[in-house]
């Protein structure tokens, strides 16, 4: 394991951390308003199609775009279905996450015909920093990456602020902490409910375009490879928390990278404890976080 594998390692796991970490900031805002959204995987593969759609005939930029505003169209759905149609919420989200599946499958293969070549589109190139680069280890993790990746790092912190210091995040952290507290107060639970899950929708879209046309560049069926549960999973580890989010979606995209890049060294493990590997850490992580938590609840619930 040379230093030029650990920077590689250390560069790919934050280059697969950016679309974790997109997604989870907006699904933290969805339960930090008290709901949940389980079609961020429907979301993310559709906003993936998408994206290589458009970006085909347009570029990768407006791809981005494209995806975010399917990911909105979702989530505008799914709030019909819940609020108007008092559907329930769960399993209108896991519908959503089976249509983006089907859906997007279906119209590749309308697209793209069995035995066409696939449509392949330009990725967003990487920014050169000079002489950063050429530092040792870090260089090429942190200064050697697409211009997404540092997008991402402002978004982060744009979230943040916006949770901790406006009326908005306020009125979010309300809704779901007490809704009839906050409804007493002049916030309206459902609009802010409603706006949460659209900012969930449009993350999710966004990331799953990440995914593909800034960094693989083609379209291929169930290429999001369940990430929009491992968003769900990092959400709960970081307790809704944009930084917290932010450290699940780099032991995760760290583990992938490892799994990835250490099968071509010498230690040899079968390919399928590689590739398990990420989701498995991130499961043992996700218990223990949850017990603690619970925990912490009880010991609360004896004090008071």
């Amino acid at each position: 394991m040379t230093i030029a594998l650990w920077a590689s390692i250390l560069a790919g796991a934050i280059a697969l951390a950016a679309p974790l970490v997109i997604a989870g900031i907006g699904e933290g805002f969805v339960e930090r308003a008290g709901r949940l959204n389980l079609g961020i995987e429907g979301m993310m593969i559709l906003g993936a199609f998408t994206a290589i759609y458009v970006g085909s005939s347009f570029g990768p930029w407006l791809g981005l775009v494209a995806g975010a505003v399917v990911g909105i169209a979702l989530a505008l759905l799914m709030n019909v279905l819940v609020y108007t149609l008092k559907a329930n919420e769960i399993v209108v989200g896991l519908a959503i996450t089976m249509l983006g599946l089907g859906l997007s499958t279906y119209l590749f293969q309308l697209w793209i015909p069995a035995g066409r070549t696939n449509v392949s589109v330009p990725t967003i190139s990487s920014i050169d920093v000079g002489l950063l680069t050429d530092i040792p280890l870090i260089g090429p993790a942190l200064f050697g990456q697409s211009p997404l990746v540092y997008a991402t790092l402002v978004l982060l912190a744009a979230a943040w602020l916006v949770m901790r210091f406006t009326r908005f995040g306020l009125q979010v952290r309300a809704t779901g902490s007490d809704p009839a507290s906050a409804a007493l107060r002049g916030v309206r639970p459902r609009s802010v409910g409603a706006r949460a899950l659209l900012i969930g929708g449009a993350t999710a879209g966004l990331a799953g375009a990440v995914i593909a046309v800034g960094a693989i560049g083609s379209f291929t069926p169930n290429m999001t490879a369940g990430r929009g549960y491992i968003v769900l999973a990092i959400v709960i580890m970081g307790r809704m928390n944009p930084i917290g989010i932010a450290l699940g979606a780099l032991l995760f995209g760290f583990l992938q990278s490892f799994s990835l890049l250490s099968q071509s060294t010498s230690i040899q493990l079968p390919s399928e404890l590689y590739t398990a590997l990420p989701y498995l850490v991130t499961l043992v992580v996700l218990v223990l976080t949850s017990r603690a938590q619970l925990r912490r609840q009880l010991s609360h619930l004896r004090l008071s």
